[in-house]
């Protein structure tokens, strides 16, 4: 417990707002839950039904991402991590620049009012990419604004001949059968987006909603959708973004470890773990990575595994409060008091001088019988915060 006239152990520069965290993690897992319950009910059958809850889903606006990317979308928010910002925000194929800066100018003069030269650009960057899925997509995309839905069905098709996984362009190719009254195309582009994507609700939606006009015509439609994948951390390429972050700003993770206790699933900490994993294998000698390592295992339960993070934390870093109090707090709840007592010492020689240290120190020097410490480690604690009751009563408790 920290009182309001101590110096905060805990640095607050890379905290973000506890509520609004709390808030955007909540809806990602009752978004979660919703869809899982719209692909059972879609399965089942009963497209009305599935359509409701995918709708509810999306309401909550948090689901259509993995955990990780919905983590590392927190951080962007801030606006303090260019790279994180980029790679989020930037779906153009980052592995062609000269293709990524066609569609820049073209989106630039869409919204300049300047319709025919947005799809000239995209045109002549075709030319150039014949074999460019994005291209094609984004020209779809702008035609189909301008209500010329023929040729845009044909660039959404070649986007999806191109790269049979273009989530986008299946999505926008199934709108374009719709449009047409071909409910059963529709629904087999659909089934593959959503097979990408089983995470999305609005995938689900349409689904559903193409379903139930299937049915309408009396033909029988049972599109079978994916669940979402039970393991948060099975998406390698959203955690090693999600460990670039914390790579560069390992006190991101305070605003996780800030959350109190129940508030939010436990699987966000296993995600945040694996992604403390990855950092470690590129960065092992950044002592401040090992120290949020052990304050996830704390957070899970993996006290010993906590700390062995911790330890190698100041193995590294000898003179790091923050791990030391941990590690103090750790030993401490062990049962190991004279390890408890040895690094909250180094703490305070280290410059942790700090009211709750020297408290949390004459509790154990009074487990072990060594009164005039304690009775010493109590003043230290009252001089720093003379309001500090819990001490006050420790000490005169001790006098008596």
């Amino acid at each position: 417990m920290l009182t309001q006239t101590q110096a905060p152990v805990r640095h607050e520069t890379s905290t973000l707002n506890c509520d609004d965290l709390i808030r955007k993690l909540k809806s990602h897992f009752q978004a979660q839950d919703e869809t899982r319950r719209g692909i059972c009910l879609l399965n089942a059958g009963k497209f009305d039904e599935a359509a409701l809850a995918f709708s509810r889903a999306s309401v909550y606006g948090e689901a259509n991402q993995s955990l990780a990317s919905l983590i590392a979308a927190c951080y962007v928010g801030k606006g303090e991590h260019e790279k994180a910002t980029q790679t989020l925000t930037d779906h153009i194929d980052s592995s062609e620049p000269s293709i990524a800066i066609y569609i820049r100018a073209a989106l630039g003069a869409w919204m300049a009012e300047s319709r025919d030269q947005a799809i000239q650009i995209l045109r002549e960057g075709i030319s150039v990419y014949p074999e460019s899925a994005e291209l094609h997509f984004q020209l779809g995309t702008l035609l189909s604004d301008l209500e010329e839905f023929e040729e845009a069905e044909l660039r959404f098709t070649q986007a999806v001949n191109i790269d049979r996984n273009h989530t986008n362009a299946l999505v926008s190719l199934a709108m374009c059968h719709g449009l047409r009254q071909d409910p059963c195309s529709a629904i087999a582009c659909l089934r593959r987006a959503q097979q990408q994507k089983p995470h999305d609700p609005q995938i689900g939606l349409l689904l559903s909603q193409a379903a139930m006009a299937v049915r309408q015509t009396g033909a029988l439609a049972s599109p079978r959708a994916d669940m979402p994948a039970l393991d948060p951390t099975a998406n390698r390429e959203d955690i090693e973004e999600l460990a670039s972050i914390i790579e560069a700003d390992p006190e991101f993770v305070d605003s996780f470890i800030s959350i109190p206790p129940g508030e939010v699933d436990e699987t966000v900490f296993a995600v945040l773990l694996k992604t403390l994993e990855i950092a470690l294998e590129k960065q092992p000698e950044q002592a401040e990575l090992h120290f949020h390592t052990q304050q996830v295992l704390t957070r899970l339960g993996r006290m010993h595994e906590a700390i062995g993070a911790g330890e190698r934390a100041i193995g590294l870093n000898p003179r790091f409060t923050r791990a030391l109090i941990e590690l103090g707090k750790l030993y401490q709840e062990t049962d190991r008091s004279v390890d408890a007592a040895n690094r909250l010492e180094q703490a305070v020689k280290a410059g942790a001088q700090y009211a709750d240290v020297f408290y949390m120190l004459g509790n154990l020097y009074k487990s072990r019988g060594d009164i005039t410490q304690a009775k010493h480690a109590y003043r230290k604690a009252l001089e720093i915060n003379n309001r500090y009751s819990e001490a006050r009563l420790a000490l005169e408790a001790l006098s008596v």
